[in-house]
């Protein structure tokens, strides 16, 4: 499974409502980027709706109050799980909530997405009488080794898998019946949630699912086959192909951008709404002749700074309350020609518009099917 949790992030800077909606398990790069768009300040998290896939339904309305790295970290895990470990998963989930908690904390759930080994699973049980004939069969109802085959068939099944459910405090889930045998592992303590930029710029795929970190290594050979980004500092081109050689050339200009034109260039990319790998290497040659406002989130904020610039803090104080600020701020920003994307404000210095990038005929290989 792909994907765990699909989410919606949200914070409100200075007054402004930022949002990022994300699906979940992410990479680092995407956290930090999320981060990033939502211009959250150290030690201020961001509040979170979310919603589970499927096969984790239950999990809806379950989760106590978390964080988006440990909410993707415990995605990460149940995306690794199989059958039996997510069998065991929604055991234990479940038996939890049997204790009359509403709610499970984020500590709790990670231990259990560990813990598929302190459970039993019975697939082929998902009711009272099919456990009860399941415990008689296997023989661990030992007062019923005596009776004659011939009589087996007048036990009350259901009554016994119900006692013995009832007993362990087990459960049926939708992989069957789970009884856990031993305590969870104590697993979430140990883990560092802290985000870290990873060691490639670009991580990509071959065809035939190989993965590639870009920069290549220098002097290293390198391939000629096209491969696919799955990961990127810049989000925006996870899922454009190219050659390898041009996919390496992409990811050392981009290692060698500064914070704030690394920030420029997701919000360039954004503005160009850049689809191809071409496009992405014509953009990032380009960042000298934009200007970019990270400091703008909103239309309102650009009209507050103009005014500023224009008035003085007094006239600014009365004339305020009789604008619409809003409507102020996007006309600056259609006569400059400029975009306002998650990053920031992006507009060229020769005023003219910021506008989306055409697919163009790739040149020097540039352009791969994948």
């Amino acid at each position: 499974m792909d994907k765990i949790f699909h989410i919606r992030a949200l914070n409100s800077p200075n007054g402004d409502f930022r949002e990022v909606e994300l699906d979940l398990p992410a990479t680092d790069y995407q956290l930090l980027d999320a981060m990033e768009q939502l211009r959250l300040e150290d030690g201020i998290r961001p509040y979170l709706e979310y919603h589970a896939a499927e096969e984790y339904d239950y999990l809806n309305k379950r989760i106590q109050e978390t964080d988006l790295v440990q909410l993707n970290a415990l995605a990460k895990r149940l995306a690794e799980l199989d059958m039996r470990g997510m069998a065991a998963f929604e055991g234990l989930v479940c038996m939890d909530v049997q204790k009359g908690g509403k709610t499970i904390p984020i500590g709790s759930l990670i231990d259990y997405a560990y813990s598929g080994e302190c459970c039993h699973v019975v697939e082929d049980a998902v009711t009272d009488e099919e456990l009860g004939r399941f415990l008689v069969e296997s023989g661990f109802i030992p007062k019923t080794d005596a009776i004659p085959d011939a009589a087996l068939e007048l036990l009350d099944y259901a009554q016994i898998g119900k006692n013995h459910r009832e007993a362990e405090g087990s459960t049926f889930t939708g992989f069957g019946y789970v009884e856990r045998h031993s305590e969870p592992r104590q697993v979430y303590k140990t883990l560092d949630f802290t985000l870290k930029r990873p060691a490639y710029t670009i991580l990509a795929e071959t065809f035939d699912g190989n993965r590639v970190e870009f920069p290549y290594p220098a002097n290293a050979p390198m391939g000629t086959e096209p491969v696919r980004c799955v990961d990127c500092a810049a989000p925006h081109l996870i899922g454009l192909s190219g050659g390898m050689e041009a996919v390496d050339l992409l990811a050392r200009r981009l290692t060698g951008l500064e914070p704030k034109a690394l920030s420029a260039y997701k919000a360039l990319l954004e503005a160009a709404d850049c689809e191809d790998l071409q496009s992405a290497r014509t953009l990032i040659d380009s960042l000298d002749k934009y200007i970019f406002s990270p400091q703008h989130s909103s239309p309102t904020e650009v009209a507050e700074e103009e005014l500023s610039t224009i008035l003085c803090d007094e006239d600014v104080e009365t004339i305020i309350p009789h604008l619409n600020l809003y409507q102020y701020g996007q006309a600056l920003i259609k006569r400059c020609g400029g975009s306002l994307t998650a990053y920031g404000l992006i507009e060229r210095k020769d005023h003219q518009p910021v506008q989306a990038m055409e697919n163009k005929p790739c040149q020097g290989g540039m352009e791969m099917k994948y």
